[in-house]
């Protein structure tokens, strides 16, 4: 692949805020970079930072709430339903946040008066590089995080000797040592928050038990400068420096996800030293290494849809340009790329598989704690694996999946199924029980039955049989809870009670999510059912598979409404907002299997349902939609809701972000 302009980001002035910094990682650590040339800030992340350790403390809904339940929305009780579990619930607890490391920040000494400013991210070698002019000489900023050496390394260098400070702080970091050559900073986790998702922030726990600590962390820091190190007690002064270059190291106590992270934990600062004492120390050598494994994953695929007329203008300024109806064929492809970068960035073997934020996160309490949501989250960051020749990426969720199984079994036993079960929240500490909150969301117990969707669709890229032998079980403790959850009905097998994710239907004018059965845990359960038959076919476990064929063509089949709609619930209820984000209703059509070309009725139902729903919505929303429209073969409407997600909006404003 040659040079081309849609594999950059560019700006001309440093980031204002966490937001416009650029993204960097090698699967497991990484840092979003300000590129500032006065006070630079890497506020940096590595995968396993969480608050809390190891604890169930209630497995989940009875047997006998969730048929009580049943037998209300039978009868017609919807409301009654709902408030039966929300009062069951009560006693859940929810999952565990994703914590900051901190931030390394270089300050720059002296005045400084900068002219010819630019940064860029080059999306083809994950590297940001700044330059710029200080009082007439040259200045040049290079960073990139490694997975080859397990390090992130920020180089600068200046035609003119300059000093800066470099301190490690915020995040949890409890104390910096420094040194003439470098930092050692240590940080620790909070222990378990008590308070909910929906709460946002409450009082965090730092014990002085061990049993009841978190997880413990290092950032170890290596500095090589032609200039003079001195430390500070508040920093390491370099001064008289034409290059100064950090190599930073970081690992955590880490052990496991049943594992005590204080109490049973690795030790972290010797796990830093290893790595620091494993690799090459050449920037150089380092930097070359680093991109020939990076475009080992990145060069598997190439989008081309033309050149643009500024394509080295801004890229938010683009975007305006775009909103205004300007063309830009090639900030598609931008965006394209930038979707590949973000996961090759947070998501290897090995590491955990990417969360909310994929790795990146500044704050102690982040929306929605920078959970692993498995109602449609987590499952749309690898729904681009296949299709861009990525299996190798899908490597955390499989495992994340294997380590669910577990606690997913207390969680079915406890509502008196088989198999394994996960609700819509899960952690590190691979939590699978219903998180507190309202039924909307908390009554959902098909995470992992989603997320092997996922699973078996990289099986139909890679054809990958030693895979398929591994991810067997994971298919099975699944689709032995979808059995063991499916109830008789007029209609066909069911699951009774269910929801649709996070939407609702209105009773007396109030919205209530409670059905007697939902087409989407339908779907969800069809699929499932589907494609573990098949994978028992390709394993030679005829009879097995041929017990899911039976079930799979037992099952209520797809309603078609009054409006021509794909039937969200059992019954023809008014919605609650006809625009609802989610598209829960049509997953057949999207993750699922079971609309396509073959279904002309379904698929002109999933055509009207799409149109109800409009082209409005949040961006994981809008995604979803473009996705579906391209299955409907439907160019216009693909490029009409593409249009919409080339809007910016402020991130610091409230409301503008808005949920899962």
């Amino acid at each position: 692949m040659g040079e081309r302009s849609s594999r950059k980001e560019v700006f001309h002035r440093p980031a204002a805020s966490w937001h416009e910094g650029f993204p960097i990682g090698n699967g497991r650590m990484g840092a979003v970079v300000y590129g500032d040339y006065k006070r630079e800030i890497l506020a940096v992340n590595e995968d396993t930072l969480w608050s809390g350790y190891p604890s169930e403390t209630w497995p989940g809904f009875s047997r006998e709430a969730s048929a009580r339940a049943a037998e209300f929305c039978r009868l017609g009780r919807n409301r009654e339903a709902m408030e039966l579990l929300e009062t069951e619930g009560r006693g859940a607890g929810d999952v565990q946040m994703y914590a900051p490391f901190g931030n390394v920040i270089l300050e720059f000494l002296g005045e400084r008066s900068i002219e010819d400013y630019r940064r860029e991210l080059d999306l083809g070698d994950a590297v940001i590089r700044a330059a710029y002019a200080c009082n007439g000489r040259q200045y040049r900023h290079t960073v990139f995080c490694s997975a080859a050496d397990q390090v992130l390394a920020y180089r600068v260098e200046a035609g003119e000797p300059f000093s800066l400070r470099i301190t490690a702080e915020d995040g949890f970091l409890r104390h910096t040592d420094y040194t003439s050559k470098g930092f050692l900073a240590r940080g620790e986790c909070p222990g378990r928050n008590s308070f909910s998702v929906t709460q946002g922030h409450g009082p965090l726990s730092f014990s002085d038990k061990p049993e009841e600590r978190g997880m413990r962390y290092v950032g170890l820091g290596q500095v090589d400068t032609d200039g003079e190190g001195v430390p500070r007690e508040e920093g390491l002064l370099i001064e008289k420096a034409t290059r100064v270059t950090i190599f930073l190291y970081v690992r955590s106590s880490f052990a496991g996800f049943d594992r005590h992270p204080f109490t049973q934990g690795l030790e972290e600062t010797a796990l830093a030293e290893r790595d620091m004492a494993a690799f090459e120390k050449d920037f150089d050598a380092m930097l070359a290494g680093h991109i020939r494994e990076y475009r080992s994953y990145f060069d598997r695929v190439a989008l081309d849809l033309g050149e643009s007329p500024d394509s080295g203008t801004d890229t938010d300024q683009r975007i305006r340009n775009a909103e205004k109806g300007e063309p830009d064929p090639d900030l598609a492809a931008l965006l394209f790329d930038f979707g590949r970068y973000l996961l090759i960035s947070c998501s290897r073997p090995g590491t955990q598989a990417a969360n909310l934020q994929g790795l990146w996160n500044r704050e102690k309490f982040p929306p929605w704690f920078c959970d692993y949501t498995v109602n449609i989250n987590t499952e749309m960051n690898y729904w681009l694996t296949g299709p861009c020749n990525l299996d190798e990426l899908a490597e955390p969720l499989a495992r994340l999946n294997r380590e669910l199984l577990d606690n997913g079994r207390i969680t079915a036993r406890a509502m008196g199924r088989e198999g394994s079960a996960c609700f819509h929240n899960t952690d590190l500490w691979r939590k699978a029980s219903p998180a507190r909150g309202k039924t909307s969301w908390a009554y959902w117990p098909f995470g992992g039955a989603w997320m092997c969707r996922n699973l078996y669709e990289t099986y139909l890229f890679s054809e990958d049989k030693d895979y398929l032998r591994d991810l067997l079980p994971v298919l099975r403790e699944n689709a032995l809870f979808c059995e063991s959850s499916l109830s008789e009905t007029p209609k066909g097998l069911a699951v009774c009670p269910a929801t649709s994710p996070e939407n609702e239907f209105l009773i007396d004018d109030r919205p209530v999510p409670t059905a007697y059965y939902t087409e989407h845990t339908l779907a969800v359960v069809r699929n499932l059912f589907r494609d573990y038959a098949e994978a028992c076919r390709t394993m030679g476990e005829l009879r097995e598979a041929e017990r899911y064929e039976g079930l799979l063509g037992r099952i209520a089949p797809i309603k078609i409404g009054a409006f021509g709609q794909v039937m969200e619930w059992d019954r023809e209820f008014q919605e609650s907002d006809v625009h609802h984000r989610h598209l829960s209703n049509l997953y057949e059509l999207h993750p699922g299997r079971g609309i396509s070309q073959s279904t002309s009725e379904l698929q002109r139902a999933a055509e009207v349902t799409l149109e109800r729903r409009g082209d409005e919505g949040t961006g994981w929303s809008l995604a979803w939609k473009l996705l579906m429209w391209a299955r409907l073969e439907n160019g216009l409407r693909f490029q009409q809701v593409m249009n919409r997600l080339f809007r910016l909006v402020d991130p610091e404003a409230a409301g503008q972000c808005k949920g899962p």
